[in-house]
This record gives C-alpha cells, sequence and structure tokens, in this order.
C-alpha cells in the first residue's frame, strides 16, 4: 500500500491554505464551534435564559452566532477577510448579548444569585475574535505570499 498516494489528496488541501496554515486551521475550528454553539442554541435554548428573556431574544444571540460561525467558516481558508470580519461581529454581537443577558439575569435575580463568573467567561470567549480583527484590520483580501 503506498502512503503518498493516500496523503496526496490531505496534503494538497493543507497546501492549498496559506501560511500561516496552522493558524487559519486554529480559527476554522474557532468558526465551527460558534456554528455548533449557534444551532446547539437555536435548537434548545437554555430556559434559564429563554424563560424570563423570552424565545425571541434567545433566538437572536443564537442566530448571531450561527451565521458569524457559518460565515467564518467559510472565509477563514480561502483569505476572504472582509466577510470574515463581518462574521467576527456578527458572532461577538451573539456573544455580547449572551453576556448581556448573564449580567441582567445576575441583577434582576433572587439573592444570592450569581452570574458574574458566567458573563465574564462569556466576554473571555471573544478574545479570540479580537484578536482575528486585529490580524485582518489592514486588507478586504488576504494577501497573498510567494
Amino acid at each position: 500500500m503506498d502512503v503518498t498516494r493516500i496523503s496526496t489528496p490531505i496534503r494538497r488541501a493543507w497546501e492549498s491554505i496559506t501560511e500561516p496554515r496552522h493558524l487559519k486551521v486554529f480559527y476554522f475550528g474557532v468558526y465551527a464551534l460558534t456554528l455548533a454553539i449557534g444551532l446547539v442554541t437555536l435548537a434548545q435554548p437554555p430556559q434559564s435564559i429563554e424563560g424570563p428573556l423570552g424565545p425571541i431574544l434567545a433566538a437572536l444571540w443564537a442566530g448571531m452566532l450561527t451565521a458569524g460561525g457559518l460565515g467564518g467558516a467559510l472565509a477563514v481558508l480561502p483569505g476572504w477577510w472582509w466577510a470574515e470580519r463581518l462574521s467576527v461581529l456578527l458572532a461577538m454581537g451573539g456573544t455580547y448579548i449572551y453576556a448581556g443577558i448573564a449580567v441582567y439575569l445576575h441583577v434582576t435575580g433572587p439573592p444570592g444569585s450569581q452570574r458574574l463568573t458566567q458573563a465574564l467567561t462569556i466576554i473571555l470567549a471573544t478574545t479570540v475574535f479580537w484578536l482575528r480583527l486585529l490580524l485582518t484590520r489592514r486588507w478586504d483580501y488576504e494577501p497573498r505570499r510567494r
């Protein structure tokens, strides 16, 4: 069995991604995870959030995460930075709405309820998106390196 023939399509796919490949594959994974979070939340929103605030708000932030994750996953490998930035902004918007909901539930919750850890963890998760915005801020398309 010739191992080089098996790995050739995988190698070609890997080499079709411009450098730095490892970062693009990492961000593809981040976007895929964001998409999965959005889809899971659309299918079954957390009752602690949907109950007090209604299904429309839950669907809004879940939809933003879904759109941001899908758009980012489609845009990161070919280097369509304008589309990736838009996707990042959608994902961040959905994430910040979720964080705002956690803060709201903390403030309006019964004595002893604590949601600040949840809100701050959600905000921490957006740092990966901020980094991507910084890395893609100069051009609409990735400059190709030879």
